[in-house]
């Protein structure tokens, strides 16, 4: 209508509320994103705004100009994603209990499908409600899952025992002393749960000695142990599509002193999120193919014509 001027307004909802809340983020009065996928796809979700000339009189009051330029703006694309609802509602609800049970301050839980690195559920606690992100604390608003580094402990066995197997320094079947359930290496004592005695190696790993891992990593040279760590995707990050990935840390062997290989061997000396712990487990589940995990699996414009997979 002539001399009609419509001022919209727009908020984002999100319609889940706080499922998948760290990985898809949140966005500020003005519709930018500041956290997860808002912030990571901002330019591709936001479009090109739109102009029109008009008239300002003295009060700066705007009228519309009948025969003024005008530009249409351009619709945003949309996202989707790899996450699975069912399969985050269940993670989110079983993590929760498993830190509340715990007495934990905080948990982080991912699940990839290992042949692809698709991202079907990414789960932290705490955790908030984008549509209130203003509510919540830093603390709240993290995700854990790839921003935390910590040391990985006995899921860092799995490199070791890769790294042994590469090098051919032990065979599954090799009878490994673990003696009375402790053993001195560089001066340092390691112990586990309990005596195994004489087992093989592959007890060595499903019972998680710390011994008997010890002791083979003590015959693995350490470039091959250190390069074997890099393959299976530690002391870098991942390369997810989402921003402020932590990139972990692995030192070289020129930075190792006397019990660096006993104590990674166990996951110590060594800090990684667990997206990268994850992304190595995946490696073992798919024959050895380091994955990049993500969570776009495809952008789409308004008439939904697929723009990139």
């Amino acid at each position: 209508m002539p001399g009609l001027i419509a001022s919209p307004t727009r908020s984002r909802r999100y319609t889940y509320g706080q499922a998948a809340a760290h990985v898809l983020g949140h966005v500020d009065r003005d519709g930018r994103g500041l956290a997860g996928l808002e912030v990571q796809y901002q330019e591709a979700l936001e479009g090109v705004a739109g102009q029109q000339t008009v008239r300002r009189d003295r009060v700066r009051r705007r009228t519309a100009l009948v025969d003024g330029a005008r530009v249409e703006p351009k619709h945003g694309e949309s996202l989707v994603l790899t996450l699975d609802l069912y399969r985050q509602s269940i993670l989110e609800e079983e993590l929760a209990r498993g830190v509340q049970e715990a007495g934990s301050q905080w948990g982080a839980a991912v699940a990839i499908d290992p042949k692809t690195g698709a991202v079907l559920a990414m789960a932290n606690v705490p955790t908030y409600n984008p549509n209130s992100a203003g509510a919540s604390s830093i603390s709240q608003r993290r995700n854990r899952a790839m921003t935390d580094q910590l040391e990985p402990g006995s899921t860092f066995k799995l490199v070791a025992a890769a790294a042994a197997l590469d090098e051919g320094v032990v065979r599954m079947d090799e009878m490994i002393e673990t003696g009375e359930g402790w053993g001195v290496f560089a001066g340092r004592t390691l112990r586990d749960t309990k005596a195994h005695g004489t087992i093989p190696f592959s007890d060595v790993i499903a019972v998680s000695s710390n011994v008997g891992t010890a002791r083979v990593a003590g015959r693995i040279d350490p470039d091959a142990f250190y390069q074997t760590a890099r393959a299976m995707g530690f002391g870098q990050p991942t390369y997810i599509d989402l921003p402020g990935e932590a990139d972990g840390r692995l030192k070289r062997p020129s930075e190792w002193s006397g019990t660096t290989r006993a104590s990674m061997a166990i996951g110590y000396e060594v800090s990684a999120t667990p997206l990268q712990v994850l992304a190595a487990y995946c490696a073992l589940a798919n024959g050895g193919l380091l994955v990049q995990p993500y969570v776009v699996a495809e952008r789409r414009d308004v008439t939904g014509r697929v723009t990139w997979r």
